[in-house]
């Protein structure tokens, strides 16, 4: 009878992964963003300074829950998968080293997705990209499709200063205080705190895709602030500020260390406080933004944003401004019951 070859499976905490894991780890890393992400690909790059990079990130995010995970194969990578759980919600993303991912990498990776919601009693779990691998894979076996998402953008040469300089000078922002931050002041978190909690309320109610979230905390935000900053992702933002210092309106975006071509404002926001709407500050502060842009960023080509249609308001202001829709991404939930099906548990 043929003998059959066991195969190996191993699942590697990143903190854990011995040197010559790593160095492996490294090299499939590196041939997933040569593929498939070249605007992050620096053939320089050494696998040292990865592991310092990924550290940043793994003590920046301990005590939220953060676990990542290399997988091997026959003692060879195949791709990661992590996890993260804060006081909204649970989320995992991950990677594979093939063009189209296989029902065998799926299987170990939702196997992992699966161990770490029985862990921490968790029923539901998250995920969003505008990767078209990951995309075709997660729907290939029937995940729940939570949202559709659409990303507009708009290029430098199309971007009309005359347009901006007429929204920031008919504008009336009499008092109040106009704030230019690369970082957002610690007397002020609790402010944004609670300013975003209303304002993420009435954004979801707009949406016609009800989701049940809990409130993001101060603590939230600011591990989020840093964990961009870890990235290399340079902050901007404009407030307008009351004489009481509560914010009445920003608008945020960030420079990214390996993608200086374009700024992105997914990840930062353009909103106006409940009791300050109808003043046009929305309008405003981006006009103010993209006019420091122009005059101070010589790099960026493009800007992006992830307005969705249903926020009508915003989304009518950037088309207004010139954005067109260029890509199609989901928000995927996978409940527990979901994986066992899958997995045959």
């Amino acid at each position: 009878m043929e003998n059959v070859k066991e195969i190996k499976i191993e699942t590697i905490r990143l903190d854990e992964l011995p040197s010559e894991g790593w160095q492996k780890y490294f090299h499939m890393m590196q041939e997933v963003r040569r593929k498939h992400y070249r605007d992050i690909y620096n053939p320089d790059n050494t696998a040292e300074e990865m592991n310092r990079e990924w550290f940043k990130y793994f003590m920046a995010y301990k005590g939220k829950s953060f676990e990542q995970y290399a997988i091997f194969v026959n003692d060879v990578p195949r791709g990661w998968v992590g996890f993260m759980l804060d006081s909204r919600s649970a989320s995992f993303n991950f990677e594979a080293n093939h063009d189209v991912i296989p029902a065998d990498f799926l299987k170990i990776m939702l196997g992992k997705v699966y161990d770490y919601m029985l862990k921490y009693n968790i029923q539901d779990m998250y995920h969003w990209t505008f990767v078209n691998r990951k995309i075709a894979a997660l729907k290939s076996i029937g995940t729940e499709i939570q949202e559709e998402m659409i990303n507009t953008k708009i290029d430098r040469n199309e971007m009309d200063p005359d347009f901006y300089k007429q929204i920031v000078t008919t504008t009336d922002i009499n008092g109040y205080r106009l704030m230019f931050y690369e970082e957002l002041p610690e007397e002020l978190y609790d402010n944004f705190t609670n300013l975003m909690y209303d304002i993420l309320e009435d954004y979801r109610g707009l949406n016609p895709v009800k989701q049940d979230r809990k409130r993001m905390e101060k603590e939230d935000w600011q591990l989020r602030d840093r964990s961009e900053k870890l990235s290399g992702a340079k902050m901007q933002m404009y407030l307008l500020v009351t004489p009481a210092n509560e914010i009445a309106a920003y608008c945020s975006l960030y420079v990214d260390k390996d993608n200086k071509e374009t700024i992105r404002h997914s990840g930062g926001f353009t909103a106006v406080a409940r009791a300050h709407r109808g003043k046009g500050f929305a309008k405003f502060l981006k006009a103010k933004m993209y006019l420091k842009l122009l005059e101070e960023n010589s790099d960026f080509t493009n800007i992006e944003t992830d307005t969705m249609p249903w926020n009508t308001h915003m989304y009518r202001i950037n088309e207004e401004f010139g954005f067109k829709p260029f890509k199609n991404g989901y928000e995927f939930k996978l409940t527990s019951d979901f994986i066992k099906n899958y997995l045959n548990l």
